[in-house]
């Protein structure tokens, strides 16, 4: 399987239950929210990281609770 970065950017969600890679910022968001119906809010195991690739540069940064909470709640 492959997935197409565009912007040169991708986001991991890890769960309890396993990883999966999403294309965009909303997608990893919606993912999230709905699959974590059964995981402890306390688990170290929940977290998304955003991947950026310039010229070769990797940036690995794992997003803020703060920046997810706010997200889900502007969806509503």
């Amino acid at each position: 399987m492959a997935l197409e970065v565009s912007n040169d950017t991708f986001y991991l969600v890890q769960l309890p239950n396993g990883k999966t890679i999403h294309s965009d910022e909303d997608e990893a968001i919606d993912y999230l929210q709905n699959k974590s119906n059964n995981v402890d809010p306390e688990s170290e195991d929940v977290s998304v990281v955003k991947v950026s690739v310039d010229s070769g540069d990797w940036t690995i940064a794992e997003m803020s609770w703060q920046t997810i909470a706010l997200r889900l709640m502007g969806e509503n």
